[in-house]
């Protein structure tokens, strides 16, 4: 399984769960230090394109890589760039070619800065430095088992519940040397 230290993932249990939320207090921390690059990953199934925003009319070759240039929308990738990453990209595939994706982003724009990535279902081809899940309860819409993703998380946060907790966590996230610390 592919490993990328320099990596913290965000995943969670549902639509609304402060993924993203969490992602941009983290680029927010990390970039008055270092160059933060932002990652949004999502499988596209038929009938979901209306949830996830618009970033590019076709998916060719299993996936697509798009840099997201506007800060000035309502899409998760805009709120990054707005939170301080010096670049955002947004990764549209099949489950299939998830790794395959990955490999093709990291080729061509990973130098060992931070990279702070929101994805749930990118944590079955990889092993990140550090993944967060964030959980919110009641869950929106049907309850899928994410009970492997639990067990492989660093840390689980409460949308609901963990505000402090999630605001010292940060306040003691560092990136030293290509990979995360949590601090004491």
């Amino acid at each position: 399984m592919l490993e990328i230290p320099n990596m913290v993932m965000i995943g969670g249990n549902s639509r609304n769960a402060g993924k993203t939320t969490l992602a941009c207090n983290i680029i927010r921390k990390l970039s008055t230090i270092d160059e933060v690059i932002a990652l949004k990953v999502t499988s596209i199934r038929p009938g979901e394109s209306d949830m996830h925003g618009h970033h590019s009319d076709e998916l060719f070759s299993g996936f697509s890589i798009t840099e997201e240039l506007n800060p000035d929308t309502h899409k998760d990738t805009s709120a990054m760039l707005q939170a301080g990453a010096s670049k955002v990209f947004y990764i549209c595939t099949e489950d299939t070619f998830a790794e395959q994706a990955i490999q093709s982003f990291l080729i061509t724009y990973n130098f060992n800065q931070p990279l702070v990535c929101e994805s749930r279902s990118l944590r079955r081809v990889l092993i990140p430095g550090l993944f967060l899940m964030m959980m919110r309860d009641p869950v929106a819409g049907s309850a899928k088992d994410i009970s492997k993703y639990i067990g492989q998380a660093d840390k689980v946060f409460s949308f609901d519940k963990d505000q402090l907790k999630l605001n010292s966590f940060i306040d003691k996230l560092y990136f030293e040397n290509g990979k995360f610390i949590q601090g004491l």
